[in-house]
């Protein structure tokens, strides 16, 4: 349990640090950990995190899909393996999965590779096809929100994009648009287990900058769930920025 602990605490510690890749390569290993113990439970952790996590550049984006690609397929086999022990039937948990698209393949470590080709064998022995789809879960949904207010603290009116890809350069469109005269803000419920959410502004006065918020320690923390927490645009700083820890509503307006 220790090593799987500790190596979920690095990640976490290399990703607040703003290292994604670092970030990744140790959420790999607690993944490994958890296959060697056939603990469901602690690649469900693996998941949510990468789920959760924003990739900070296209590498770590590519990084992140083989990670997830991974531990899904992991889940199918631990999940599989136990139905057939209980006897019972096996409901796919990922019956949309598809293997990486070719362009992430230059970025796969030898060591991923060979977990992905144990999960793709395996997988065939079971099921005769898999259904296409395409793996964009940047943001996992869940049932608690974080309330998040964006306010405008600058002189001049800025649009606000809630991005799902990183720094709003994907194929993608935004999940959200703001825009803000000085002074205004809006409200945004955040997944409550997402790691960090990416807003991005741009503006005469501001140029084009991005605020990455931290969501699930900031959830965590809150005494009272329903407590709107706040940032502002003057935060935010040149892409892909620095990880920003809303403040309570109240005291964020008291630290302007």
């Amino acid at each position: 349990m220790a090593d799987f602990d500790s190596a979920l605490a690095a990640a976490r510690e290399a990703y607040e640090r703003n290292d994604p890749h670092q970030a990744l390569q140790k959420l790999d290993r607690a993944r490994k950990v958890a296959v060697k113990k056939r603990d469901e439970g602690q690649l469900q952790r693996v998941l949510d995190f990468a789920e959760g996590a924003l990739a900070r550049d296209e590498r770590t984006e590519i990084e992140r899909e083989n990670l997830l690609y991974a531990v899904r397929q992991n889940l199918r086999q631990l999940t599989r393996r136990r139905a057939l022990l209980a006897g019972e039937e096996w409901t796919d948990p990922f019956p949309d999965l598809e293997t990486p698209r070719p362009h992430t393949r230059t970025f796969i470590s030898r060591g991923l590779k060979f977990w992905i080709a144990v999960g793709v064998v395996i997988g065939l022995l079971f099921v005769a096809a898999l259904v296409a789809a395409l793996i964009v879960g940047a943001f996992s949904s869940g049932g608690d929100d974080l309330k998040l207010r964006v306010r405008n603290d600058t002189p001049g009116r800025v649009t606000v994009e809630w991005c799902s890809t990183v720094a709003c350069d994907g194929g993608f469109d935004p999940i959200d648009t703001l825009h803000l005269d000085p002074g205004e803000y809006e409200r945004e419920d955040l997944p409550a287990d997402d790691v960090v959410d990416l807003f991005v502004a741009e503006g005469a006065h501001v140029g084009r900058v991005c605020l990455p918020v931290r969501v699930d320690r900031t959830y965590q923390g809150l005494s009272d769930k329903q407590t709107v927490v706040a940032v502002r645009i003057s935060q935010a700083t040149r892409c892909p920025g620095s990880i920003v820890t809303p403040l309570p509503a109240d005291q964020a307006t008291a630290v302007r």
